[in-house]
Parts: structure tokens; C-alpha cells; sequence
């Protein structure tokens, strides 16, 4: 095993694996009035996934990131960089890139196929 596959990525599994710990994940859609609220889920492979909803229109998505794509600081998480797809409950789907804002906590977004733009972020209040 070569040592970049050894750096996992990072930001998402210490992110996602420490769900258990109170990560929390909010976000938007651009044309769904209020804001989306849910929580991370850790992936056996540095992946993982996320859950958002909005109580009130009863949408919800449900969020798989890839492994980082990109880890400018090998070694540290910082930055790390990959991509997912969310699928919602009205039949959308959405391609997003995520970026590690620090070794805590990650952004992302995404746009479907109709223009409507997902914003979210992942982290430890």
C-alpha cells in the first residue's frame, strides 16, 4: 500500500465518523422555502453520507460523498476535496463537490437539473 492511499481522506472521515459525537448537517435548496436540517453518516471506505430535511415542505435528501478527490496538505485534511450525489424525495437529483473548511467541517454544494442550487454544511456546533 503506497502512502497516499494510506491518507485517507481525512476531513470526511474524521467528520463523518464523529456523527456519533453531535455533527450536525444544514443546508438549502434554492427553491425550497426554509432550511434544511440533519445529521452525517461515517462510510467504511472514508466516504459517507448525510441526511438533510425540511420539516415543513416533508422534502428530504439523502447525500453519498466519495472518498477526497484531491488532498492539496497530504497528511492533514485541510482542504481535502471530492464529490457526491444527493437524492431527493422529489424525485431530484444532485451532483455536488464537497471542500473540508477545516479538519471539522466540510462545505458543499450542487445544482439539479432544473437550476435549483444545494448548499450545505457539515460540522460540529
Amino acid at each position: 500500500m503506497n502512502k497516499k492511499s494510506r491518507v485517507f481522506p481525512l476531513a470526511l472521515v474524521l467528520l463523518l465518523g464523529a456523527c456519533a459525537y453531535g455533527y450536525q448537517a444544514r443546508g438549502s435548496l434554492s427553491d425550497v422555502a426554509g432550511e434544511l436540517r440533519g445529521k452525517g453518516y461515517p462510510g467504511n471506505s472514508g466516504g459517507g453520507r448525510f441526511v438533510l430535511s425540511e420539516r415543513n415542505s416533508g422534502l428530504s435528501c439523502d447525500g453519498v460523498a466519495e472518498p477526497a478527490k484531491s488532498s492539496p496538505n497530504p497528511g492533514s485534511c485541510l482542504g481535502e476535496s471530492g464529490e457526491g450525489l444527493a437524492r431527493c424525495s422529489d424525485g431530484r437529483e444532485i451532483p455536488f463537490t464537497w471542500r473540508a473548511i477545516t479538519c471539522r467541517s466540510l462545505q458543499g454544494s450542487g445544482v439539479d437539473a432544473r437550476g435549483n442550487r444545494l448548499q450545505f454544511v457539515v460540522d460540529r456546533p
